[in-house]
């Protein structure tokens, strides 16, 4: 199953309802980690390979992704990793759409030609609820029942990977899905 946007209104909605006994009941309902793939946008998920990845992110976007290869030690091994910096230029301000709302801000991590981050923000109609009553359960049944919410931000946890969507006021909404055992053994980027 895809983890399509309907991550974005989801978590974007779980954010300001939370307490909603209808997202509770959601959330109970929701499957377990064993039962779900690894966290992503659309086609695109956490260790997809850069090629398949790097057409699906550039699908989301208003212009091709600028990219800046590097390397990098990985932890105290002393192989040097091929790495992938990937951002977004802006147009108007926004870089592109995800679900129907702007993206204003975009990046990608890309570890020996695998996704291993993504960061974005969006500038969302700040109508919640709605967004909740059109997808919100499908994205809860997507990512799972949340490891940790709170009121401005919701953390799924999985096998290394992890998803934030932290609510940053005004409607704009910071999605950050990462390979976290993998981000953070990036120690030492070279060129």
């Amino acid at each position: 199953m895809k983890t399509t946007n309907y991550l974005l209104a989801a978590s974007i909605l779980l954010l300001t309802v939370g307490g909603c006994g209808r997202v509770e009941k959601d959330m109970l309902a929701a499957p377990d980690d064993d039962q779900l793939d690894r966290y992503g946008l659309d086609a695109v998920k956490l260790g997809d390979k850069r090629a398949d990845a790097g057409k699906q992110l550039d699908a989301l976007l208003s212009k091709p992704m600028q990219c800046k290869p590097g390397k990098t030690g990985l932890g105290d091994k002393r192989k040097a990793y091929i790495t992938e910096d990937c951002t977004a230029v802006p147009v108007d301000g926004q870089v592109g759409k995800l679900w129907d709302e702007k993206l204003t801000s975009f990046s990608a991590t890309f570890v020996e030609n695998q996704l291993c981050h993504l960061k974005l923000e969006l500038q969302t109609s700040g109508n919640y609820e709605a967004l909740y009553d059109k997808h919100g359960k499908k994205i809860i049944n997507l990512f799972g029942k949340p490891d940790e919410t709170g009121t401005q931000s919701v953390k799924w946890q999985r096998q290394g990977d992890e998803v934030t969507v932290q609510d940053l006021g005004d409607g704009k909404v910071a999605v950050d899905i990462s390979n976290k055992k993998v981000m953070q053994a990036l120690h030492h980027k070279g060129d």
